[in-house]
């Protein structure tokens, strides 16, 4: 390519990806809503146009064309989640082809760095500023400067979820404080050689650089270890801290201080490794202590997850599919199997994320499993391998282990932004040409930019399409929000042959259900459930079928519900509810006796409210719902915010209570009759199965 044509294609081809990286800072206007459309629009523009500026540097460039190890495995990678989109052809595989579209994002800043390999040093940069916008962003929603865009007024900046956002900037960090020692030891050096006017112009104007990047990579630092704490996400600060700890083992040579200090004698070694030994003990202990919960749920879900893997060992149950294989584990694992009390205790809901490495070994199998621990050690290696030649890589390489540890502990991957910045992290680990690469053909560079910008366009060219369909859907969900059921039944009904979202058809359902349309709901809802594992859509569907009189088929489902996440009150109260309706007086008082002695994840004031009512016989007119069960899953789904009760719904109650203790005065003065006026009424509050959900279009 000339020195010409090539001074500006690189800025214009430098510009295009930092569009497809700002992919992280788009905000969505319809977030509050429950909807994030521009993220992901915004992902599907910027990558075709990242496309086209990569075929146009292949099809240009005079470089040589070359392969190396993660090229290859990433190269497999992309061939399982392409077997996976043809082996199953669902609603789900819509994140799939998101996954997919990630994957092919490598390859285009791959090519990118290849010509232009001073920008993987500016894209560092690019991270600290990112995060520190992030952290202003941050502060502002803390002191409400700016509108949160969230119901719950948690810190997440331009991120979708505070997990999120605290694993950026934990990701991050590792980046920044490699920066700002570099940096510091830079300008003590300049200033020493401005004190002895060698070169003086030339070092001064090298100075300024250095400064301004010092100040922002000091200021991103600074702002990651400040905002941190306010997101009060615990695994994130550990991942900073191990990832930070890291950098400064190389960065400021710790190694020879210890070797200097502590391997000198064969009696320093011993005491050392005691002591270490023991202070890793008493953390491990503390840690578990302090979070013995969340471990052990770790614990059940790699249990259960076992069980999937059985199932299909070599391929998978598929990448798009590992929630409802997970979900049906668990419902056979809690029906049939011998759980313990604190299993039952613990069973979360299978629509919570889980961590990635468990999603990826369940969904690919061994060969993924393979492909993406080859990954792994081919990127850390390369890492260590360049760090003499390349210092910089230190701070790419724990950026890259600190995602590691994320991926062990949550599921960044089910974040676009994060998914965007480890394929960044990666390309940006292996840029540099080594001589152990393959060189190929000039035109391979070429024919393969045109296959995956096809392959892009397969994918994205649809989405574009849908996009009307998708803000008729955010206009609906104002009526479904404001329970104007009927009103978003009629929005949603012309979308159905357009959208493929579950969450879209799960509301569908829900509102068909509420309008009396019992046989249509079930039938949507019946489609859902084979995709998305909620408690929520078995209880909806049971209740539709005990309106049509159908006993036998709602209690099937009622149990599904009950078995799928044990721990909830809600799946129990409607059993109830059927068997007094269904005149089973035994059955009911077995309910509500589970009911009282059910410990569940979290006691809320509904469930409390609940139990006192079966149990006391104390008819107060609250609103029967079970909602709020942190991390459970419940059918008001305390993964998606939770509601408080209704103090309109909690009135009509009182009202309807006290007309019937007037009417059944004096005929029924045991506890059993009060227990049913309480399930009678536990039905007629609105509001039971309404749910917000975080959806991702």
């Amino acid at each position: 390519m000339a020195r010409e044509t090539r001074d500006i294609a690189y800025p214009i081809a430098f510009i295009g990806f930092i569009l497809l990286v700002m992919t992280i800072l788009v905000i969505d206007p319809d977030r509050m809503n429950g909807l994030t459309l521009a993220k992901y629009f915004w992902f599907y523009s910027t990558l075709l146009l990242t496309g086209v500026i990569t075929f146009g540097l292949a099809f240009y460039s005079m470089s040589i064309a070359s392969i190396d190890i993660t090229k290859s495995i990433m190269i497999g990678i992309l061939t399982v989640v392409i077997i996976d989109i043809s082996r199953y052809s669902n609603m789900e595989m819509m994140n799939t082809k998101i996954f997919l579209l990630v994957i092919i994002s490598f390859f285009f800043f791959d090519i990118f760095f290849h010509h232009y390999k001073k920008a993987t040093k500016i894209f560092q940069f690019v991270l600290i500023a990112f995060a520190l916008l992030e952290v202003i962003w941050g502060y502002c929603q803390l002191y409400a400067h700016i509108p949160d865009m969230q119901k719950d007024f948690t810190l997440s900046g331009s991120l979708l979820h505070t997990n999120s956002y605290a694993m950026f900037l934990a990701i991050t960090l590792p980046i920044a404080l490699y920066w700002t020692i570099t940096l510091l030891q830079k300008l003590k050096y300049g200033y020493t050689r401005l004190l002895t006017r060698t070169d003086e112009e030339h070092v001064r104007l090298e100075i300024v650089d250095d400064i301004l990047l010092f100040l922002l990579s000091a200021l991103g630092l600074i702002g990651i270890l400040s905002i941190l704490p306010f997101t009060g996400i615990p695994s994130a600060w550990f991942i900073a801290g191990c990832s930070g700890l890291f950098v400064l083992y190389f960065k400021l040579d710790l190694h020879s201080f210890i070797k200097a200090s502590i391997l000198r004698s064969h009696k320093r070694i011993a005491i050392s490794g005691i002591t270490l030994l023991l202070v890793i003990g008493l953390l491990t202990t503390v840690f578990y202590r302090l979070r013995k919960d969340e471990i052990n749920e770790h614990l059940l879900t790699w249990k259960i997850s076992l069980q999937v893997l059985k199932e299909k060992p070599i391929i998978g149950v598929g990448i798009g599919n590992f929630r409802k294989a997970f979900g049906d584990a668990q419902t056979i694992y809690f029906e049939q199997g011998e759980p313990t009390e604190q299993e039952v205790a613990l069973a979360r809901n299978p629509n919570c994320p889980v961590n990635d490495f468990i999603q990826l070994a369940t969904g690919t199998g061994i060969i993924g499993t393979l492909l993406f621990i080859g990954l792994i050690v081919s990127v850390l290696f390369s890492g260590f391998r360049n760090m003499d030649k390349h210092p910089e890589k230190l701070a790419i390489t724990g950026a890259l282990i600190a995602f590691i540890l994320a991926g062990f502990i949550n599921s960044p991957i089910q974040s676009l932004s994060l998914s965007i910045l480890l394929v960044l992290l990666i390309a940006l680990g292996t840029s540099d040409i080594q001589p152990s690469r393959k060189r190929i053909p000039k035109v391979i560079p070429i024919m393969i930019s045109l296959l995956l910008i096809g392959v892009t366009t397969s994918i994205v060219y649809p989405q574009f399409s849908m996009f009307k369909a998708y803000k008729q859907w955010v206009h609906g969900r104002l009526y479904y929000k404001m329970k104007i059921y009927a009103t978003a039944a009629k929005i949603y009904a012309p979308l159905t042959n357009t959208l493929r979202h579950p969450y879209f058809f799960m509301e569908y359902g829900y509102a068909l259900s509420q309008t009396g349309q019992h046989e249509e709901s079930i039938a949507i809802l019946q489609r859902v459930a084979q995709i998305l594992p909620d408690p929520q859509i078995y209880n909806r569907i049971g209740k539709s079928y005990q309106a049509l009189g159908e006993y036998q088929l709602a209690e099937q489902y009622f149990q599904k519900a009950h078995h799928m996440v044990p721990n909830l009150v809600y799946p129990n109260f409607l059993l109830a509810q059927l068997y007094l309706e269904m005149g089973l007086r035994d059955k009911t008082l077995e309910c509500a006796r589970q009911i009282l002695t059910l410990k569940p994840k979290k006691e809320s004031e509904e469930t409390l409210h609940i139990k006192q009512r079966l149990g006391g016989g104390e008819l107060d007119g609250v609103d029967a719902r079970d909602g709020g069960q942190g991390g459970g899953g419940d059918a008001d789904g305390a993964e998606h915010g939770g509601h408080a009760v209704g103090n309109e719904a909690g009135q009509n109650g009182r009202h309807r209570l006290d007309a019937q203790r007037h009417q059944h005065a004096g005929r029924n003065g045991h506890g059993g009759a009060e227990a049913r006026h309480t399930l009678q009424e536990g039905a007629k509050a609105p509001g039971n199965e309404q749910r917000e959900d975080a959806l991702v279009a």
